[in-house]
């Protein structure tokens, strides 16, 4: 095997948290590694404009003003809107089998969003492009095949026997993160015997720039609003979280049966359900690291923590953590910090 390449620190996993993260270290000045195993050539080209249900992506996220605010630092934020964004002003929330209902208006908090809804796919593009752009020495297309430390520094193994070392680790490697495992840190889980399905949906009256999500007996169902290029407002991503047993069987519908039971259980605020894309549904595990730090090594995103998606607060989570790592790692302070870590 080679002599290792060395870096001050050496992030692995590249998705939306792993490469913020890396993006922001680099720029305090420390010789970063971004360690990716799936290849992101496609994602740095432009997208697609999006006319039917079937062109968005799936995947989400709910970016808050603090999430917002980061991007912005890491100077990614404007490309990402400058895509297909939508900020919404509204949050409605009740309780479909009780009178409770609650809304939030961002005219109330003097703001103009309560946050934005972004296809997970246009934020890494983002980040990628600027990552490009930046010191950062990206290693992409490469899996990481075991880790170990010795004398104070960690070494990671990668396919072809490529090896990295860094006087810090830090896992994004996501929830069911291997890092995590190899290093020791024992995580607290619980299966919430529940399935989030998730697609895409056009309706016939337009979702009001609000987010929409109703509770029941058997889960929550969000409605978030989407925006394509041409400005319809018909849009949504939707997250139905439901008992496993239930999502089963709303899994097995057809389109038809399926956009009736949407209609039903957002009861037709927005009217009826015209379009469905394909549907995907995804076991809900809580999963929290009992430590996000190890001598030389750290947890960041769902790497520490997974939760329930109700609040949509997953991706903000990993993006406060970012911003906390920030704080803690000031350039004259790394070999402390390498010590207490």
């Amino acid at each position: 095997m080679s002599e290792a390449q060395t870096f001050d620190i050496l992030v692995a996993g590249g998705g939306m948290i792993g490469s913020a993260l890396a993006l922001g270290l680099s720029r305090q000045g420390w010789h970063v590694g971004l360690v990716e195993g799936s290849g992101h050539e496609s994602l740095v080209e432009a997208p697609d404009s999006a006319t039917t249900v079937a062109d968005f992506e799936p995947r989400v996220s709910a970016i808050s003003v603090a999430s917002q605010q980061l991007l912005e630092q890491l100077g990614v934020w404007s490309e990402v809107t400058a895509g297909r964004h939508c900020p919404y002003q509204t949050m409605t929330v009740w309780d479909g089998d009780g009178t409770g209902r609650i809304q939030f208006e961002a005219a109330e908090l003097q703001a103009r969003a309560l946050g934005t809804i972004v296809e997970n796919r246009s934020i890494v593009r983002s980040l990628f492009r600027a990552l490009e752009q930046s010191p950062v020495e990206l290693i992409d297309g490469a899996r990481i095949t075991g880790c170990k430390r010795l004398s104070g520094t960690y070494t990671v193994e990668l396919e072809g026997g490529r090896s990295l070392s860094a006087g810090l680790l830090v896992g994004c490697d996501g929830a069911n993160s291997r890092l995590r495992h190899w290093v020791g840190l024992p995580t607290r889980e619980w299966d919430y015997d529940q399935q989030a399905i998730v697609c895409t949906v056009k309706t016939s009256q337009s979702h009001r720039f609000t987010a929409w999500q109703r509770f029941s007996t058997t889960g929550p169902l969000a409605f978030l609003p989407l925006l394509p290029e041409s400005g319809d407002e018909h849009f949504c991503s939707i997250v139905w979280s439901q008992d496993t047993g239930e999502a089963r069987r709303l899994m097995a519908l057809d389109d038809t049966d399926f956009a009736a039971e949407l209609e039903r259980a957002i009861e037709r605020e927005l009217g009826s359900v015209e379009s469905i894309s394909g549907r995907f549904a995804f076991p809900l595990r809580q999963r929290h690291a009992k430590d996000y730090i190890a001598p030389g090594f750290a947890l960041v995103g769902d790497a520490a923590h997974t939760i329930h998606p109700l609040a949509g607060q997953g991706a903000n989570l990993g993006y406060g953590d970012v911003s906390g790592t920030f704080k803690r790692l000031p350039r004259h302070e790394f070999d402390e910090v390498c010590k207490i870590f």
